[in-house]
């Protein structure tokens, strides 16, 4: 056979002709199907951030709309304006230092996450909120890998992994809560029986949770090709590492001071707010839950609107509150909870240009 004919031979599958020997340099700049996938998946991901704001806008500003519509039919302005002025200092300089140590434990739990010293993941979790708080779509959780990726130089894959533990503790958190709340309440919507099974289910999740890690089982991630194919393998690898060597019991801790700072601060804040209300523990539960969802809701910049209309809703609902009184109740809470991470992340980035300009002049 001459090297023409060797140049042509059939596949063993399919017994098509193909070239094998020779590829013309036109051929070899055509795309392979296994580029054309990154390719693809880039292209989407493109054309959804390109339209992701404009579909951001356009839901917050029907949002927003229809918030600005009810309050117009349903609230007393004077009314509310006078409720506003008649809100208790105290009860702002209470939920605002209690939601310092709430930030604390953020800070110590994702230190202890990423194994670095608190300041970085204190940080971290407080540019993570203001973000959170000012960007819709909980754009603060990039925010919070980006920043600590670019500015503390952690891997990529591992402060991922740690906002994604992070979010997996507080959403159990938040299950337990629930249960807890359940169980100290009148409601019937639930059979009370039914609590027993929910817990004994989530102690077993727990129990095989330490038991798995006390055997030294190697968390693994899926391996996909398309993970190889856009270059991801790396970043999963940091992000096992961090899965497997953190220290749950310390993690759970930090999550258990948290959830329950946050509870003490929301008792004190509305027992102070509305001293006429018989408001025990299980109502700070409650509100707690309802503006955590809230918040969760990617609806508009740190659920606002969103955020008073639930505990609005619940106040007015349970407790007999007035409209106007429940609303800057909601306003003063809120504020109180945002303007700590605010003014810290603030300072930050004020020291930081500082330091940059200085740089730069001095250079």
């Amino acid at each position: 056979m001459s090297v023409e004919d060797d140049r042509l031979r059939p596949t063993p599958l399919t017994g098509e002709y193909r070239l094998s020997a020779i590829v013309s340099p036109a051929s070899s700049f055509s795309p392979s199907p296994m580029s054309s996938g990154p390719r693809l998946a880039a292209g989407s991901l493109k054309f959804l951030s390109q339209r992701g704001g404009y579909v951001a806008l356009i839901l917050n500003a029907a949002f927003f709309v229809f918030i600005s519509y009810w309050l117009y039919r349903n609230i007393e302005f004077a009314d509310l304006a006078s409720q506003l002025k008649q809100i208790p200092l105290n009860a702002i300089l209470i939920a605002m230092t209690m939601n310092v140590f709430v930030l604390l434990f953020y800070g110590s739990r994702l230190s202890s996450l990423l194994g670095g010293r608190f300041l970085s993941g204190f940080l971290i979790a407080t540019m993570g909120f203001t973000f959170n708080s000012l960007i819709p779509f909980r754009a603060g959780e990039g925010v919070k890998i980006y920043f600590g990726h670019s500015y503390f130089d952690y891997a990529v894959g591992s402060v991922s992994a740690a906002v994604l533990l992070e979010k997996l503790y507080d959403v159990t958190a938040i299950v337990i809560l629930s249960l807890l709340i359940l169980a100290g309440s009148d409601s019937r919507i639930i059979d009370p029986f039914m609590l027993l099974p929910a817990a004994v289910i989530i102690s077993m999740i727990f129990v095989g949770l330490f038991a798995f890690r006390r055997r030294g089982m190697i968390w693994r991630f899926p391996d996909w090709g398309v993970v190889k194919a856009v270059r991801l393998d790396a970043i999963l690898k940091q992000a096992e590492r961090l899965v497997a060597d953190h220290s749950a019991a310390k993690t759970a801790v930090f999550t258990a001071a948290i959830w329950m700072t946050n509870v003490c601060l929301v008792y004190l804040a509305f027992r102070t707010l509305l001293p006429e209300v018989d408001f025990g523990f299980v109502h700070a539960m409650t509100l707690l839950i309802i503006g955590a969802l809230a918040i969760a809701v990617p609806a508009s910049p740190g659920g606002l609107g969103l955020f008073e209309a639930g505990i609005v809703a619940y106040l007015v609902n349970v407790d007999g509150v007035q409209k106007e009184r429940a609303i800057s109740a909601a306003l003063a809470y809120h504020f109180s909870i945002t303007a700590p991470h605010t003014l810290i992340v603030v300072g930050f980035l004020g020291v930081a240009c500082f330091r940059f300009l200085k740089a730069r002049l001095s250079a």
